[in-house]
């Protein structure tokens, strides 16, 4: 008798296997299936680049604003006494000295501000001297002793008296306030004032204002392009407030800075 595994060996060994049926692949079709990829990818790259072209083009335009009025100057009368003679004095109002680990250094610019201004009087011709309007006492929050309130209110008293004898025009600088976005300073406020030296009452008030951007980076860039550099803040203020003391009537309007 045959063996049947045998015979089954046998039978699925002389069947003939099928044959695989060849892919025909029209050239025509894969040459347009391929452009019609790359004009896809082509579209996409496009919208990609003009997306951001106009997002580049929005955050330049917003930078050139910011940049345009990152400075500004409101002033006001409210004396008749104005700068006459060739000297003046500048007081320095010196917001206090924090002395907590964590405050860092102090961001405001009132002395630099000062100092650009005296500097501005003195290539118009005047004769400039600067005086601090507070004592270390106070400024650094040392009046809790009699002493020190005592040293305080002489510091005081002299300053007061040497502003009489010398009889110049007061010009007092002080920082107004500092704006925060997060923990960045986005604005500063200045405030100069013209004092009666004999009484030390305020005859004409400006208030300097300085804006710090997010975009302003982009026209600083734009500048340096060009090769120019923007002066500091409180060169720029110092200049400002002296053109609005020249609208103001508070100097002479013909007075040039040499």
């Amino acid at each position: 008798m045959s063996d049947p595994s045998k015979s089954d060996a046998s039978g699925n060994n002389g069947r003939a296997k099928p044959r695989a049926t060849p892919v025909v692949v029209n050239p025509a079709t894969a040459t347009a299936a391929t452009s019609s990829l790359g004009r896809n990818l082509m579209r996409s790259l496009v919208r990609k680049l003009s997306v951001f072209a106009v997002l580049i083009a929005v955050m330049a335009v917003w930078g050139a604003w910011q940049y345009s009025r990152r400075q500004a100057v409101e002033s006001e009368s409210l004396g008749d006494y104005r700068i006459g003679g060739r000297a003046v004095t500048v007081m320095v109002v010196e917001p206090d000295v924090a002395l907590e680990i964590g405050a860092g250094l102090r961001r405001d610019y009132t002395v630099q501000v000062a100092r650009a201004l005296a500097k501005r009087f003195e290539q118009l011709g005047y004769e400039t001297r600067e005086v601090a309007a507070r004592s270390d006492e106070e400024r650094f929050g040392q009046t809790t002793r009699v002493s020190d309130r005592h040293a305080a209110a002489q510091y005081q008293t002299q300053t007061k008296q040497s502003i009489r004898d010398a009889n110049a025009p007061v010009l007092r600088v002080s920082l107004q306030d500092l704006k925060f976005d997060g923990h960045t300073v986005s604005e500063q406020n200045y405030r100069i004032e013209l004092l009666d030296p004999q009484n030390l009452q305020p005859s004409w008030r400006a208030t300097l204002t300085w804006r710090e951007g997010r975009f302003q980076s982009i026209a600083l860039l734009w500048n340096l392009r060009k090769n120019h550099l923007p002066p500091p803040l409180w060169d720029s203020l110092a200049d400002l407030a002296i053109a609005r003391m020249r609208k103001d009537g508070v100097i002479a309007a013909g007075s040039t800075i040499h």
